[in-house]
């Protein structure tokens, strides 16, 4: 068709989208440029095209849509041979187009018919717009938003919005039940016909500072809600514009009653249980003196006598421990303890001497070899946690014969290291010990476990690391790791 040929300038070619031509007689794609040969995949040249208009379209389906809408916007005029005078603005019309090999894309098109001198249509342009990837963002975004609509909806948490104001702009089905309502009857509220006034100002102060700031914020509450008092844990955050304008705030309410009242419990059990070793501690102070007592004025006629020493020794220590039971009960409880300068070699020298004869019977040694200026920050407590270790050494690891101390001084930490030369503890077990009621061997049955266990204690109270690593060739290295 003559009037069809192109007399159109190059600046055709070079359109950011596709753009294609074809004639209503042949119901044949004529023209295409550069972006529509790629796009739909065609080798491109410079010879007529006749491509059935069909083949662009990915099925007879779309292909019936696109002739549709073409006979809507005045196809009549073609066929009755009159010009052609609706010049409207065509809207962009979605439509699934095929490549050459088949390869489906999803399109955008925008047309328009091409007029004779007459003004009569004889063809149409399409101007086409490759939106596959952007109907896949869609798609994605619009699943998303659904999970997230499921998820807020379906959660137990009171989930909602609302304005500077004050006022309810959305809730979930959590929130609205709350509160007694459906959450179409609690949209459009103000906060104070749902709560009470100690409530409401609390969040009308946070919803004002988040609306000046920009930031979030947090708190605990304790509210009467349903004829029950709850604790509720809130998070409030800032919804922003794209500019970074907050417009809403995003409230997450959870309900942290049974956590509250447990900790309430634990809170209630700490102070039973600190009355109750303030009350063993004095009822054993009495009997520990007497002990001790005797046993000094033994060691006076029998000096020579190891059992006496050993009973001597054990009720001392066993003072020690109880004068400093208020110290070692704020360690058992992860209190703060107080703390003071210490030579560390020092220390360690007046414990070994406690150990004398347990050495001695066991036929083990002991060196200890720190440098005389190091110190450490602790609570003499911390001799407690040297003697567990050193004790342990000698009860299961005396096969080993040797026990060795060391401390190594770091940037900011002191390692103390306790070396046994016995039966290395399997890699499972060695986090396991420090647990209460558990044991370093199962032969021996006596005691509760509770050595470590509050070792790790006192170590945490201290802010330090304990534990414990393999020996080479054989052995334990326990340690302990203070901060300087």
């Amino acid at each position: 068709m003559e009037e069809l040929k192109r007399h159109v300038d190059d600046s055709l070619e070079f359109l950011p989208g596709a753009l294609i031509e074809f004639d209503i007689s042949k119901m044949a794609v004529t023209y295409m440029n550069r972006m529509a040969f790629f796009l739909f995949g065609y080798p491109p040249t410079k010879e007529p095209l006749n491509i059935p208009i069909q083949n662009i379209f990915l099925n007879e389906t779309e292909f019936q849509r696109a002739k549709k809408l073409t006979e809507s916007f005045g196809l009549d005029s073609y066929e009755k041979k009159i010009p052609y005078t609706r010049f409207e603005k065509q809207e962009l019309h979605d439509f699934w187009f095929k490549k050459v090999d088949g390869e489906p894309f999803y399109g955008g098109s925008q047309g328009s018919f091409i007029l004779d001198e007459a003004q009569v249509p004889i063809g149409v342009r399409l101007y086409i717009r490759d939106l596959t990837e952007e109907r896949k963002t869609e798609k994605a975004l619009l699943e998303s938003e659904q999970k997230y609509r499921t998820l807020v909806e379906f959660s137990t948490d009171l989930i909602f919005l609302a304005d500077e104001e004050g006022i309810v702009l959305s809730v979930n089905k959590a929130a609205a039940k709350s509160v007694g309502g459906l959450p179409e009857e609690i949209q459009g509220k103000h906060i104070s016909e749902l709560f009470p006034p100690d409530i409401v100002k609390k969040y009308q102060e946070s919803l004002r500072e988040i609306f000046v700031t920009g930031k979030g914020s947090s708190y605990e509450s304790c509210i009467r809600m349903n004829k029950r008092t709850i604790w509720i844990d809130t998070s409030l955050n800032p919804v922003k514009s794209k500019s970074g304008e907050v417009t809403a705030v995003l409230g997450v309410s959870r309900d942290i009653t049974e956590r509250k009242l447990a900790e309430i419990k634990i809170e209630e059990s700490d102070s039973l249980r600190e009355l109750l070793l303030d009350v063993v501690t004095h009822d054993l102070k009495t009997p520990a003196s007497v002990i001790y007592g005797l046993a000094d004025m033994a060691r006076e006629y029998l000096p020579e006598d190891e059992v006496v020493e050993s009973i001597f020794l054990s009720s001392q220590r066993l003072l020690g421990v109880l004068e400093n039971t208020s110290v070692l009960s704020r360690a058992v409880f992860g209190e703060q303890i107080p703390k003071s300068v210490l030579v560390l070699n020092e220390l360690m020298l007046e414990i070994a001497n406690e150990f004398t004869s347990q050495l001695e019977s066991t036929g083990m040694s002991l060196e200890i070899q720190i440098p005389a200026e190091i110190k450490i920050t602790a609570n003499p407590l911390i001799g407690e946690a040297f003697k567990n270790f050193i004790s342990n050494a000698i009860k299961y690891a005396k096969d080993g014969k040797k026990i060795i101390i060391e401390a190594i001084e770091g940037n900011d930490s002191v390692m103390i290291g306790f070396k046994d030369f016995g039966r290395t503890i399997p890699i499972e077990k060695r986090n396991l010990i420090f647990e209460r009621g558990s044991q370093l061997s199962k032969t021996n049955k006596s005691g509760r476990g509770l050595g470590l266990a509050i070792v790790k204690r006192i170590a945490k109270a201290h802010n330090s690391d304990v534990g414990v690593e393999p020996n080479k060739p054989s052995g334990n290295i326990f340690y302990l790791r203070l901060p300087q």
